[in-house]
């Protein structure tokens, strides 16, 4: 077995390993907390759908995805409306009430609250956008989504190229992910700005005046380039850095040195997957 087949089997090891007793998936679980969350469940699933691996308790686990939803289909956070919703969707099955209510509802609040542009209230219009589009691919978006989503990315872009207060490369492939489900062009200078963060040593940077760099970036980094079709400049340098974030127990953390999480082996096996061309990327991020 070459190194990468080790590196991967590793990995699948433990995403099988952390499974929790409700057959959801927590990676905290091996600390004695019993405590499945719905990204951590999503990141599991997409990972064992693309390594063609049995779900383990499927039934029990679309239940356990089924219950995230109050009686009125409310969820408690828009987080997991959108990673419950999409690991269904993963596991060929639906929630038991329609969603949409409840995301027209969030983003009627957000409207209203008005506050400043940022990192998680960008991500939060992605995640909402995202979904209602999964679940109304025929319809129009509701003027309040879009309206509200068109605001973020103006509060959030850059001139010069990239989205962020500081543009970096997470920003900016959340912005890029928006901008795809609102049918809007890339500009030219964020094209610019995704060469500029390629670097030869860590294969891309978080952004093009850092010396740093987190799988996550990577994965929003990589993701942009499948689908602009752009071969990465420096591909071997990203799969080092990829390799040197899995720590003994299989998974990866977000930097080297960092515990392992369902969240940052998603974005290196994700990252391996962009680079490879995997035709079910874009089917497992939805983005």
């Amino acid at each position: 077995m070459d190194d990468d087949q080790k590196l991967w089997a590793r990995a699948q090891n433990y995403v099988l390993s952390r499974q929790s007793a409700d057959s959801g998936f927590c990676f905290y679980r091996v600390w004695g907390v019993e405590e499945s969350t719905a990204p951590d469940t999503f990141y599991a699933v997409a990972m064992l759908r693309l390594w063609g691996m049995a779900i383990p308790h499927r039934a029990e686990l679309i239940r356990w995805l089924q219950s995230l939803q109050d009686d009125q289909g409310r969820y408690s956070s828009l987080t997991n409306a959108s990673f419950g919703v999409r690991a269904l969707s993963l596991l060929a099955d639906t929630p038991l009430r329609d969603p949409r209510p409840h995301l027209l509802n969030w983003a009627t609040q957000a409207t209203g609250h008005k506050n400043a542009a940022s990192s998680e209230t960008l991500r939060d219009w992605q995640r909402c956008v995202q979904l209602q589009r999964m679940l109304a691919p025929d319809e129009p978006l509701p003027e309040i989504m879009r309206s509200g989503a068109e605001a973020i990315l103006h509060g959030m872009e850059a001139a010069a190229g990239g989205f962020g207060s500081h543009p970096n490369l997470v920003d900016s492939g959340i912005a890029w992910a928006l901008q795809r489900l609102l049918g809007q062009p890339l500009r030219p200078q964020d094209r610019i700005f995704l060469h500029a963060c390629e670097d030869a040593t860590l294969g891309l940077r978080l952004s093009p005046d850092g010396a740093s760099t987190r799988l996550e970036a990577i994965f929003w980094g990589i993701l942009q380039m499948a689908h602009l079709h752009i071969a990465p400049r420096y591909p071997e340098a990203v799969m080092a850095y990829v390799r040197a974030c899995q720590p003994v127990n299989g998974g990866f953390g977000r930097r080297a040195g960092a515990i392992a999480t369902l969240e940052g082996t998603f974005h290196a096996v994700m990252i391996a997957a962009g680079l490879s061309r995997n035709p079910l990327l874009q089917t497992l991020t939805g983005i």
